[in-house]
């Protein structure tokens, strides 16, 4: 063999390697994704349809969307919605920040007279 048919056989068979590599992530991603949904999850569809996870069948998820509530597959399913706003509730009550120490007078009228003041450009003459 030619050192070039040795190399067109090994970029084949990397290449081949990459597409089985790829499409197992691929499905392990899937496998993950459809485990972590559960009742209550915000998630968006293929088709560009936000909605929540009302209740969850065997082979298809009744989602809640704009009040309106449909059945879909759940390979229609592209992911979680990350930006779906949660409900007041589930915050926990953040505690009130410590006021700073207040500033000497002197010092902050001194700054600020200090501070040139800037000026506005001279209007241009109308031209004729």
């Amino acid at each position: 063999m030619q050192s070039n048919d040795l190399f067109l056989l090994l970029a084949l068979a990397v290449l081949v390697f990459m597409m089985f590599w790829n499409s197992r992530k691929r499905k392990k991603q899937a496998a993950e994704l459809q485990a972590s949904i559960k009742k209550g999850a915000a998630i968006v569809l293929h088709s560009g349809i936000y909605g929540t996870i009302v209740s969850v069948d065997e082979d298809r998820y009744v989602i809640d969307s704009a009040g309106s509530k449909f059945e879909v597959a759940k390979g229609a399913v592209r992911g979680l919605d990350l930006n779906a706003k949660k409900p007041a509730a589930a915050k926990p009550a953040a505690k009130p920040a410590a006021k700073p120490a207040a500033k000497p007078v002197a010092k902050t009228v001194a700054a600020t007279a200090a501070k040139p003041v800037a000026k506005k450009p001279a209007a241009k003459p109308a031209a004729k």
